[in-house]
Parts: C-alpha cells; structure tokens; sequence
C-alpha cells in the first residue's frame, strides 16, 4: 500500500490522527457519519460526527466464508436522540444495502484530511432492537462483502471476467473451452 509522502511521515513518527468513517447506502440516500466533531466532506459526501456509532471489530483473515460486524448506534438525550427517533430506521430500505468502514489519516499538525483507506464492507442484513442495561440501542448486523464469494453469477473463473480484474491477464484464457470439451468427452 502506498501513501501519500506526508502520511507516510507522520506514521513514521507515530503521530497520525485516525478516525473511522462509515457510509451506508439505503435506499432513499446515501449517508456517511464519523468519529469527528465536525462534519466532514470526502468523495461528495458530508459525513456527520457522532460518537454514539460503535462499529465491532470486522473479522479479518482468509478464506471465503462470509463473517459479521456489527453497529449499533445507541439513543442519547444530551445528544438530541431519543429513543423514538431510533425507530425511523424502520422507514430506511437497508436490508441487503452496502456499509463500508473506513480509516480516514489526518495530519497532526494542521489536522488536514492526508487519506481515506477502505478497511472492511459488507451488506447491511437485520437491524436489532435492543434494550441492555436502561439503554435503548439499535444494533446493525452487518455481512462482510465475502458474501459475494457465494452468490450465483457474481464472479466466475471465466477469460472475460478476469479481463474486467486484471486486463491482458491470460491465466482464464481457455479455461470455457477446456470446461466444455471435458463435459463434452465425459457425456
């Protein structure tokens, strides 16, 4: 991973400022929010602070199974949020809608946006109701996007879908035909 000469600076010094973002795509919007104290705008869209959103620790690693994160986003009186106005989450399409979380690096010294990396995505699949503890909270449980590995016709191991990776790639180049004859001789 490369990065911009001045981040790769202050990583080296240990003095970067990171934040996390979260986008989430419904269906009547696009909506970004942050661990900011300020709105922030990257890629066209305003991202608004909230330290109230939790995003759980993604499951990273190999391998093709699908894992879960969650976020929750728990009602605050001081901040505005009453409990009721966690319900209009319902009024949301956000079943089967992508999240991604993000690093955002900024510079210590003049609190400059230096990059945004993306560090994990997935599918907004249910989002829970839950009470623990005299909070009142919604919780969010998202599907990383190693969901895509086992849906039908998303990637196939074909000459023309590597093309779309990785252009000039040959490595599928004969892999229809050799399919093909092979089925054609067993049958």
């Amino acid at each position: 991973m490369a990065f911009p000469t001045r981040l790769q600076q202050v990583l080296d010094e240990g003095r970067a400022v990171i934040r996390s973002l979260m986008k989430i795509e419904c269906g009547t919007g696009t909506y970004g929010f942050w661990n900011g104290n300020a709105d922030l705008v990257w890629s066209g869209l305003t991202y608004w602070p909230s330290t109230l959103i939790d995003v759980s620790e993604p499951v990273y690693g190999v391998g093709t199974a699908a894992a879960t994160f969650t976020v929750s986003l728990t009602a605050k009186r001081d901040f505005g949020l009453e409990p009721d106005k966690l319900l209009l989450i319902e009024n949301e399409d956000y079943k089967g809608r992508p999240v991604t979380v993000y690093d955002a690096y900024f510079d210590p010294d003049t609190r400059a946006l230096l990059h945004v990396e993306p560090m994990v995505y997935g599918f907004c699949d249910t989002v829970d109701h839950v009470t623990d503890g005299g909070e009142v909270k919604i919780v969010a449980n998202v599907i990383d996007g190693r969901l895509d590995n086992h849906r039908d016709g998303y990637r196939s191991a074909s000459h023309e879908d590597q093309q779309l990776v990785s252009p000039g790639d040959k490595f599928f180049e004969f892999a229809s035909r050799l399919k093909s004859e092979y089925f054609d001789i067993k049958l």
